[in-house]
């Protein structure tokens, strides 16, 4: 668990790529309901098992399962969540100065 900014609280796991019988690719993401994060960065591993596919960045609001089961493909309400790198995780945890009002 990472605390950013004494703000957010983060979990990261890393996704096993699983090849079933059939030949599809299959990831399992183990959400930790204990730690109560406000994202899990979910990072899916290629089909070595060596480099990163890509992340699902999982709000914990919405995340209200223990274990979630990865496709290719997983429809919008999923999908929805994931993103090739880490860019738009790193915007969003920015702190950002206001400006007083004049």
């Amino acid at each position: 668990m990472l605390h950013l900014n004494q703000e957010l609280r983060v979990s990261i796991v890393l996704c096993r790529h699983i090849t079933t019988d059939a030949g599809a690719s299959r990831w399992l993401v183990r959400l930790d309901e204990g730690l109560k994060p406000d994202i899990t960065i979910a990072a899916r591993m290629d089909a070595t098992n060596e480099g990163i596919r890509d992340y699902y960045l999982l709000p914990g609001i919405d995340m209200t399962w223990g274990n979630l089961r990865l496709a290719e493909e997983n429809g919008v309400y999923l999908d929805a969540y994931r993103f090739g790198t880490l860019d738009y995780f790193f915007g969003m945890a920015k702190r950002v100065k206001l400006q007083e009002a004049a």
